[in-house]
């Protein structure tokens, strides 16, 4: 019996099993909504910066495949699939994925060799819920949070001694299923739980047919145990792994019938190990004291094959294998503060480590019909390491009349080295003489040292029931990675070439917002402004070969906004839309506001819920809306368009059963067959539907 047929059957098993119990379900909370964006627990009222979160209930009943597809409506993210449906990152108000910071329980996903950005290394089945700060916020979370922050939260325990979950789900887009369990409790102290999914999905079918190479496949398991010593002190551990399996492609390669593409990731795995211990209540001053430690590998296969055919008979092939590891150390310690009445502060020490080692093999050939040109296959490796320590403090203070002061600095050193750069390079070249020798491809090796403050400044305001006022300011900052400042990169055909010379990026964000949750209406809103300085970017060399500058700068500007309207007990119209310009200006001279952005994009509908049969029905019928998009690129001096679109979808769950622990859901996607993408690699799914069985015990 294969692995793929076992686990089926025991997520089968596990529902029939919660589909015979009978006990009461955990009470459904009503309170206001807390998060930990602030580093420490409060209110979203409180929160003096724009987050939105995505709760535990909204991820149970949505068929997201991926986080990326959790997050694609939020005001200000922007999703980018990267040719392939299971690699969907996110960008955040107009930051592409490098500047975007992705946390798991608040502890980075590194990359340090990629032209793409870090990738969403976990399955929505193992997540409690996802916080999504919008703006800078390096002085709370440090490098790479120029555009804003993921904070994805696991499951752990749970509020009753034993309490079991599976699910099965297909997803129409590629006809794939989905399998999870899992299973948690709480007794005496001990805090415990365990999930594992599996998720296996064919080639997507768009309107205009099926995207050859667009099939992915990836496994999960986790656990978490806890133990709660007395009431001031805990202590407890979490492991998970995440594996995945992920083709990309491009549908322009496809199309043309001299030309050949694809992107094969056989393996793109996350393990992590981490511990913690926390005591809170300490004495009169020290609110909580907490010490966090984890070791986490991030490990790549890939394959990237480019076949041209520039002139007739004439054939150009180019196929690297990449073999990257990157093996993470960190280690943080928190302590906040009770300074009177009045002073909130929370200091801490943060250190991260990322180890990379990566070996390539790029194979090139040129062909004239049956003659060979030229035949060169050139091997790689480079082993380096980044350091990174920083300090910060965050003070909040409580004013007269309703106003709360928040300001903070954080103070960062970061050391990047690479050790190791080599390359072996054999072939023969058009004159038939074979060659052996290191030709450099591979970078050089070197080392730099990178240190910097940032400071935050911000001001709330809940003079009024139910109602906050936010003013602030921040910095970003983030630091090249080894890539982007030593090594030589050519997936893709072209050649990129590191600078060690290259300087930190840095921005400066203001942002003005409010909040309102009152019984009829609730409502977000945020007006931001911001301006970066030494953008990296590539620029020419020669015909084929770009290196990094610090040459751009950007100043971007927009509006969010989410709203719920609540005029009944049964009906409730939403809407959520972002606005945002973006201009860019290269070291040329050049500006533009074509920098990849769609000016508008929203969602907005209607959702009802009614009890039925003794169970709860909701439905949800909505808009997704996005203009077109325009990418100028200085090196052709031209522009890419992509299209603007509108689909129309409907989703329905049924909760139902004792305590209503059983879940049905259904989603039609796409129902106008729409044909449009996020990029110009492949197109997104036509119409399709969706369905979900989930049950709790």
């Amino acid at each position: 019996m294969t692995t793929k047929l076992t686990f089926k059957l025991s997520a089968a098993a596990a529902l029939t099993l919660c589909a015979l119990a009978v006990q009461a379900e955990e009470t459904v909370q009503t309170s206001e909504v807390t998060v930990t964006a602030g580093r420490v627990e409060q209110q979203l009222l409180e929160v003096p910066m724009a987050v939105t979160v995505v709760t535990n209930q909204e991820i149970q009943e949505s068929s997201a495949r991926n986080v990326g597809e959790l997050l694609e409506d939020i005001p200000g993210v922007m999703v980018n699939n990267a040719g392939s449906q299971g690699l969907k990152r996110v960008s955040i108000r107009g930051e592409d994925t490098f500047r975007t910071l992705t946390l798991i329980d608040g502890q980075k996903i590194s990359e340090q060799k990629s032209m793409s950005g870090a990738s969403i290394l976990i399955d929505p089945s193992s997540i409690e819920r996802i916080e999504v700060i919008k703006g800078p916020a390096s002085v709370l979370y440090g490098s790479d949070a120029l555009g804003g922050v993921v904070n994805i939260i696991t499951k752990k325990g749970s509020k009753k001694p034993f309490e079991a979950e599976g699910s099965v789900a297909w997803n129409g887009a590629g006809h794939g299923w989905a399998e999870t369990i899992s299973l948690g409790g709480t007794y005496k102290g001990l805090n415990y739980h365990l999930d594992a999914g599996y998720q296996s999905h064919g080639n997507i079918k768009t309107p205009l047919g099926y995207q050859k190479g667009t099939d992915f496949r990836q496994k999960n398991a986790s656990a978490f145990l806890s133990y709660d010593f007395n009431e001031h002190f805990t202590a407890g551990l979490r492991a998970d792994t995440f594996d995945s399996d992920i083709n990309s492609s491009s549908w322009e390669y496809e199309q043309d019938p001299n030309s050949e593409f694809f992107v094969h990731i056989p393996k793109w795995k996350r393990d992590k190990v981490a511990l913690f211990a926390e005591g809170k209540n300490l004495n009169e001053y020290l609110t909580r004291l907490r010490w966090d430690g984890y070791w986490q590998k991030n490990h790549k296969n890939m394959r990237n094959y480019v076949s041209l055919s520039p002139m007739p008979r004439a054939k150009v092939i180019t196929d690297s294998l990449a073999d990257n590891r990157i093996k993470t150390y960190g280690t943080s310690l928190q302590a906040d503060w009770q300074l009177g009445e009045s002073n909130f502060l929370i200091t801490g020490y943060e250190f991260v480590q990322d180890q990379l080692e990566a070996d390539t093999e790029a194979r090139s050939s040129m062909s004239m019909g049956p003659m060979t040109m030229s035949n060169k296959q050139t091997h790689r490796y480079n082993k380096g390491k980044e350091t990174t320590n920083a300090i910060f403090a965050s003070m909040e203070t409580t004013l007269p009349m309703d106003f709360t002061l928040n300001y903070g600095v954080r103070y960062t050193w970061v050391e990047s080295k690479l050790n190791k750069a080599s390359a072996s390079v054999n072939g023969y070249d058009s004159k038939g003489r074979y060659k052996n020798h290191d030709d450099g491809s591979a970078g050089k090796t070197g080392s730099d040292r990178n240190s910097r403050p940032v400071f935050n400044l911000s001001l709330n305001w809940t003079g009024l029931p139910d109602t906050s006022l936010r003013a602030g300011w921040s910095q970003g900052f983030r630091v090249p990675n080894l890539q982007e400042k030593y090594l030589m990169n050519n997936m893709g055909g072209g050649t990129i070439i590191g600078n060690p010379d290259l300087k930190p990026e840095k921005s400066n964000n203001f942002e003005v917002g409010g909040r309102y949750a009152g019984s009829a209406v609730e409502a977000d809103f945020s007006l931001f402004y911001n301006l970066a300085d030494d953008y990296i970017s590539t620029v020419h060399k020669d015909s084929r070969e770009y290196t990094y500058l610090n040459s751009d700068k950007a100043k971007t500007f927009g509006a969010e906004l989410s709203v719920n309207f609540k005029p009944t007990d049964h009906i409730f119209p939403y809407a959520s839309m972002t606005w945002l310009r973006r201009k860019t200006e290269w070291g040329s001279g050049v500006s533009t506001y074509d920098s990849g952005v769609a000016g508008f994009t929203a969602r907005y509908g209607v959702k009802t819920e009614l009890e039925v049969f003794n169970g709860r029905w909701n439905t949800d019928t909505y808009l997704r809306s996005k203009t077109a998009s325009k990418s100028y690129s200085p090196s052709t001096n031209e522009a890419t368009r992509v299209a603007g679109y509108t689909t129309l979808n409907f989703a329905t769950t049924y909760h139902f059963g004792p305590k209503k622990r059983y879940m049905v859901s259904a989603e039609a996607i796409n129902i106008t067959n729409q044909l449009y993408s996020y990029g110009d690699s492949i197109y997104e799914p036509g119409r399709h539907f969706n369905f979900k069985l989930s049950a709790k015990y």
